[in-house]
């Protein structure tokens, strides 16, 4: 999986190389292709480092996994919107893609957090009536 990550971080760095040394009045046709790919590759990119720091957290703290998402999402949203603001905070434009994906993730993030912490509280329920410990995974 690190491997992939690898391929798309340096394709969506291609991409966006590409689009910069392109400029932005030499055609839409190719800038829109361009910005496809760049989005793609770099949202794709986002997605599997998620996914790394989710296993990396469960794997060497031995957290709970609900703890985690909880922590992951709320880390996701505040670090997705002040990414987007970094990067141009607009749609169109060169940084444009790469500031989608972060409003996308940001988007994700939003809808994520609520929806661990109550699966975090269930959990810790549980396990309390079980008398166990409430943050191990």
């Amino acid at each position: 999986m690190q491997k992939l990550t690898g391929i798309l971080a340096a394709c969506a760095l291609a991409c966006a190389i590409i689009d910069l040394i392109h400029g932005p009045h030499n055609g839409d046709a190719h800038r829109v292709a361009i910005h496809t790919v760049e989005f793609v590759s770099f949202f794709g990119f986002l997605c599997l480092v998620q996914l790394l720091a989710f296993r990396a957290i469960v794997k060497e703290f031995d957290r709970n996994r609900w703890l985690a998402l909880t922590f992951l999402s709320f880390l996701t949203c505040v670090l997705s919107l002040i990414l987007f603001v970094v990067s141009g905070g607009s749609f169109h434009g060169d940084g444009g893609p790469i500031a989608s994906s972060f409003l996308v993730f940001w988007s994700i993030g939003t809808v994520v957090l609520p929806v661990s912490l109550v699966g975090f509280l269930i959990d810790a329920i549980l396990r309390k009536r079980r008398s166990g410990s409430m943050f191990r995974g």
